[in-house]
């Protein structure tokens, strides 16, 4: 089978994340805690990166903060979708969930894939 493995930035935990997120139907296949993702877009709503990491993106996406908006939407998409063509859920992984100390440790990835400490 198929699956997508996604590191996901500072970037993407914002606002319209948290709302993305708070759509999910309860019994989406997930490849990643959707409680802790939203926990950590709604601790950093208001305070998003700003710059290129928000920047118009129209006409889907027109404004301040349509990058924030267009990636909430992509990164919806890569959660939902894969498991309805028979693909395992996308897994998600949180750049605050990788110490600095593993940064240079190419092992750092064996546990979150596993479950295992």
């Amino acid at each position: 089978m198929l699956q997508v493995i996604e590191v996901d930035e500072v970037q993407h935990f914002t606002g319209p994340r948290a709302e993305t997120l708070e759509l999910y139907p309860a019994d989406s296949a997930l490849g990643f805690d959707r409680e802790l993702w939203l926990e950590q877009s709604l601790a950093l709503r208001g305070r998003e990166p700003g710059g290129g990491f928000a920047r118009p993106c129209p006409p889907m996406f027109p404004g301040a903060g349509g990058r924030h908006r267009q990636r909430a939407f992509r990164d919806a998409l890569a959660d939902l979708i894969p498991p309805q063509h028979g693909w395992l859920p996308t897994i998600r992984i949180g750049d605050f969930q990788i110490p600095a100390s593993d940064h240079d440790n190419p092992d750092w990835l064996r546990p979150l894939l596993t479950g295992g400490t």
